[in-house]
């Protein structure tokens, strides 16, 4: 079996939505050079995502993984999401997202998985569609981002949220997205998505360590998109500053455990990256901490060409048949609760 944790959809009743609403953000044009669909925030007065409408064929879609050998999706609203938007328009544009992913779901239940998007300007509103998403319209788990609206992860406000979502024993998945990288590079959507957007997750994971998120909410699984940002990148540097400093940290922070145990407690997807990689993911998080991420369908080939690379880079990583099975479905498989 063979389960992808990064597939992405717009339904066109979420595109139509936004169209209608008018809000923060926006769906521009097509670019008259590139011919690609951007979202464009109003607020940071630039764009913060590309714009796919493959995908959105479901049978075109079941051909694809047929013949790509994929099983299962894992179906994410990607950015922007409902916490972008204020007021009923957020609430409404969840519920929108929200019911276009679970009809797909219900239509084909073994070949698809739901994740829920959230109103997070509101909390109650936030919890009610929660409710609804798990309760009405059968969906697993909640599609986050690595900023909501700009705000952290870890905040006080939000801990409603994930007492629920521990309550229910769902998993949160998390995409980066566009503010808190997109005002520190401060150019271009390009270097955004290049750099930024790994910066962003990591920072998210860094607070919801150091906010004591992961402590508190032990049933939470954490999945991190596009193999969780730079963290594994960086990890003789981050041992090498946390040697002789362990208990300054704890103590300041009032971790219980070293934050590098910490930080291997997230799932990491391998979203489009080669073996070279994927390596430095294994050597930090291991075999058990990663699931197999194509961002279909993004890219060339209606986003066949990332799901090829992303399997031809598991390959490459010459695991054992034990471990292959657990990054393309079993650690998946686990998380998703079946």
């Amino acid at each position: 079996m063979i389960i992808d944790f990064q597939a992405h959809i717009f339904p066109p009743s979420y595109l139509d939505e936004m169209k209608r609403l008018d809000g923060a953000v926006i769906l521009e044009e097509p670019d008259p050079h590139s011919g690609m669909s951007y979202f464009y925030d109003k607020k940071l007065k630039c764009r913060i995502n590309t714009a796919t409408f493959q995908g959105q064929n479901i049978e075109r879609r079941l051909e694809h993984m047929d013949r790509l050998g994929v099983d299962i999706h894992v179906l994410t609203i990607p950015a922007p999401g409902a916490d972008r938007f204020e007021g009923d328009a957020a609430i409404k544009i969840a519920q929108v997202a929200n019911d276009a992913i679970a009809a797909i779901a219900r239509k084909h239940p073994k070949r698809f998985i739901g994740f829920f998007t959230l109103p997070t300007c509101n909390v109650k509103a936030s919890l009610d569609e929660l409710e609804r998403s798990v309760n009405e319209l059968g969906l697993k788990g909640f599609g986050c981002f690595a900023n909501l609206n700009g705000q952290a992860l870890d905040r006080e406000e939000l801990f409603p949220i994930y007492e629920r979502l521990a309550k229910y024993k769902l998993p949160v998945y998390i995409h980066p997205t566009a503010p808190l990288a997109a005002e520190a590079t401060g150019i271009d959507i390009m270097p955004t998505l290049i750099f930024g957007w790994a910066f962003d997750s990591t920072v998210a994971m860094t607070r919801l360590v150091y906010g004591r998120v992961l402590e508190r909410f032990p049933e939470i699984d954490f999945v991190v998109a596009d193999v969780g940002g730079v963290l594994a990148f960086f990890a003789q540097r981050a041992i090498n500053i946390y040697t002789g400093r362990t208990e300054e940290i704890r103590h300041k922070y009032g971790l219980k455990e070293n934050p590098l145990d910490s930080f291997r407690r997230f799932y990491v997807d391998t979203a489009d990256h080669p073996a070279s990689t994927l390596r430095c993911v294994k050597d930090f998080f291991g075999a058990d901490r990663m699931v197999l991420g194509t961002n279909y369908p993004y890219g060339p080939e209606e986003g066949c060409l990332l799901v090829k690379n992303s399997l031809k880079a598991i390959d490459g990583l010459e695991l054992s048949p034990v471990e292959k099975e657990k990054v393309l479905a079993g650690n998946a498989a686990r998380i998703l609760g079946f």
